[in-house]
């Protein structure tokens, strides 16, 4: 299934790379779409509530978290015993992350690359605070659909709104919004499903089975 979705356009001075470096992650900055410190004493409890939950609600063999940044949720996931693997654009992000996951990362621009996975490789992905950024994401969901075994699960949070000054997000749609654009995708809703992670007011949690 080929999936045409929305395409930011031109004007982006500056690469995925570029953008998501050290003065995203670790420059101190206090604007909501920077971290100040991206450290793992401070956001892995976080990862750890998410992998749980997913381990409870799936009960997944191999999980891949796409927008990996450091890997937190891949460490999460393989200190449950569960084989885990990330991919993200962020050279800066994949060399500090925690030595013993690096190997379980690749680094993918998500805009344009294949994963470097085979068909239906997984049985859950993880894809948090990542959608909002990209300038293109039709292919990334063409390709978590191919990677993803009928019947796994999509773990997606995103943000609903943002601040006009946000150069960061790119892609900021409305809960509906996203609904249908993962319905035309092959993806199927699980209205059920109350994740972790979630904030009444600008973020959302919305978990998918692949049709």
């Amino acid at each position: 299934m080929e999936c045409y979705g929305y395409s930011q356009g031109a004007g982006v001075v500056m690469s995925d790379e570029e953008t998501f470096g050290r003065e995203f992650f670790d420059g101190g900055k206090k604007e909501p779409w920077f971290y100040r410190a991206y450290s793992l004493d401070e956001h892995y409890p976080l990862f750890q509530l998410v992998s749980l939950g997913m381990k409870m609600y799936f009960n997944p063999k191999r999980v891949l978290d796409v927008g990996c940044a450091k890997g937190f949720m891949v460490k999460a996931f393989r200190e449950q015993g569960i084989e885990a693997w990330g991919v993200d654009v962020s050279e800066y992000a994949l060399s500090t992350a925690p030595e013993e996951v690096r190997d379980y990362l690749y680094k993918v621009d998500l805009n344009g690359d294949a994963l470097p996975f085979t068909d239906g490789y997984f049985d859950c992905v993880t894809f948090l605070g990542t959608i909002e950024c990209l300038d293109d994401y039709s292919k990334v969901l063409s390709e978590i659909r191919r990677v993803l075994q009928p019947g796994g699960g999509l773990y997606l949070r995103t943000t609903f709104r943002t601040d006009p000054e946000d150069t960061i997000r790119k892609n900021v749609h409305s809960r509906g919004y996203w609904l249908k654009e993962f319905r035309r995708c092959g993806f199927k809703f699980l209205p059920t499903w109350k994740g972790p992670l979630a904030h009444q007011w600008s973020y959302g949690t919305l978990l998918f089975e692949r049709g």
